[in-house]
């Protein structure tokens, strides 16, 4: 059973959502949460595996509640439902850590989907996400920089080991889960990370991933 919160500062919304879900055998609804506060609140408390969040809150943002849940809740996979289309809150939004980005105008099995898949620790995008990520990468190209060569060096500079811990990270692994892949610790698991934002000189585990991503290092 997929556990969800549902978070966004409609009451309409999370009660049309609430409804919709309802129905959907393997997934059940354990919160709600009307601002940014409620939502970090709501993930501590029940653990969800999917949080679907807004954008817009009158206390915190979306992005930084995102931001914020990679460190004190990092087994919940946060799917973005919003109405903003634009490029900035993409890119903001991927870069905080979240799994997913789907815009309002989704049909209910896309959204019913993309739980589904942020719930199995992979990455989802609205279609035309996906054309902005694409647009942004071919416009970086296009300026003569290869946006993967420096991630590239630096990866080749890392041992085997951490390589390894890189590439689980990329995949949005806990410390847990990592310790089951390498069959270490979780404590062991959790030093091998601190030391790899260590040598990498990146502050958290979110921008880890990402470095992963950009390095064409996740499978």
């Amino acid at each position: 059973m997929i556990k969800v919160v549902i978070a966004d500062d409609h009451h309409m919304v999370r009660q049309m959502l609430v409804n919709t879900l309802a129905g959907v055998d393997d997934m059940e609804i354990v919160a709600q949460a009307s601002n940014g506060t409620e939502a970090i609140e709501a993930c501590l408390n029940h653990r969800p595996e999917v949080l679907v969040l807004d954008l817009n809150f009158p206390d915190i943002s979306g992005v930084e509640v995102t931001r914020r849940l990679g460190t004190l809740c990092e087994e919940t996979g946060i799917l973005i439902l919003t109405a903003i289309e634009d490029e900035q809150s993409l890119f903001e939004s991927i870069a905080a850590g979240a799994r997913g980005y789907l815009l309002k105008d989704a049909s209910i099995d896309e959204l019913v989907s993309a739980i589904r898949t942020v719930a199995a620790k992979k990455a989802v995008l609205h279609p035309r996400s996906t054309l902005s990520l694409l647009n942004e990468f071919q416009r970086t190209r296009q300026s003569g920089k290869d946006p993967l060569e420096s991630h590239r060096k630096v990866v080749e500079s890392l041992t085997p080991r951490e390589q390894e811990v890189l590439r689980l990270l990329g995949q949005g692994l806990s410390n847990k889960e990592i310790g089951v892949k390498l069959v270490i610790s979780e404590k062991t698991a959790k030093t091998h990370v601190a030391n790899l934002l260590r040598r990498l000189g990146i502050k958290d585990r979110v921008a880890a991933a990402i470095f992963a991503v950009k390095a064409g290092f996740v499978d």
